[in-house]
């Protein structure tokens, strides 16, 4: 095969191709393709990047493509782990959900409206933690609420979680009550 005699970039990514099939072909254990796409892909990043490229002498560019071509393929395993973990995660879901029978009976969370949640603010034991979750349920940070109450954002936080365990047992009789109505 002969170089090609086109620009710059076309010259770099001849000398530098089998370096990264070197590389790359040892971490993907002969499977063609993926080969393929990581040198594609680190080809791509180096296009874009070509102006920095350019001005790097030729061992810094083969550096530069080493590593790059070390971080896509551990991109791609990163990607590949998560959408593994995922696909099985989604299959226990429905392989529960295919298991169901009448004995199910839904999450007490589900019990609960906003008139509730409310109410139950309403009823926190000090007016620190209400103005707290009041702040929360606005969306605001731990840091604006600590700007706002004049606390440490870990206070904050702190607050919130005593808030949220008061808050579970304040609504757990409404919520239980509604779920033995609604067996009947």
């Amino acid at each position: 095969m002969k170089a090609p005699s086109g620009g710059d970039f076309e010259a770099f990514a001849w000398r530098v191709q089998p370096t990264l099939f070197a590389i790359l072909g040892r971490y993907c254990g002969g499977i063609e393709h993926e080969l393929e796409d990581l040198v594609h892909d680190v080809l791509l990043r180096a296009l874009l990047r070509w102006e920095q490229l350019r001005e790097l002498d030729e061992d810094a560019q083969r550096a530069w493509a080493g590593r790059v071509a070390h971080n896509c393929f551990l991109d791609r395993c990163r990607r590949k782990g998560s959408e593994s973990s995922r696909m099985d995660e989604l299959l226990r879901l429905y392989e529960l959900s295919e298991q169901q029978d009448g004995s199910w009976e839904p999450e007490l969370w589900e019990f609960v409206n906003p008139e509730d949640l409310l109410q139950a603010v309403e009823r926190l034991s000090s007016p620190k933690l209400r103005r707290t979750f009041e702040l929360f349920l606005q969306g605001r940070s731990y840091a604006e609420i600590g700007k706002d109450t004049g606390e440490k954002p870990g206070t904050v936080g702190a607050r919130l979680t005593r808030a949220r365990r008061e808050l579970r047992e304040l609504l757990r009789e409404p919520a239980e009550r509604r779920r033995r109505e609604r067996r009947r």
